[in-house]
């Protein structure tokens, strides 16, 4: 049985703006070990909230068991996968 092509899925994880979620945040990349294609930390607009953007280069079910780690943290207001196949999932806490 062949296992799905990985293709490119933008996550965007809206959390506290505190070292810890950050690091917190971090561990689930490292832990997942995926390949990330590319990796942007910003300001969200709202004081205290930050927007961890990323592109996992992985199958859809892998892109959403990274997406379900960030929303079982704490810290983590809301988690989106846009996959570039036109397709959103949003997950909110």
């Amino acid at each position: 049985m062949l296992s799905p092509s990985p293709s490119a899925h933008t996550v965007a994880v809206l959390l506290d703006d505190a070292l810890v979620t950050l690091n917190r945040a971090f561990g689930v990349l490292r832990t997942r070990n995926v390949p990330i294609e590319g990796l942007a930390l910003h300001p969200s607009g709202t004081a205290g909230e930050s927007r961890l953007t990323f592109v996992l280069k992985a199958d859809a079910a892998t892109a959403d068991r990274v997406a379900q780690q960030f929303h079982k943290m704490v810290g983590v207001r809301s988690v989106m996968i846009l996959a570039n196949e036109d397709s959103t999932t949003e997950a909110t806490r």
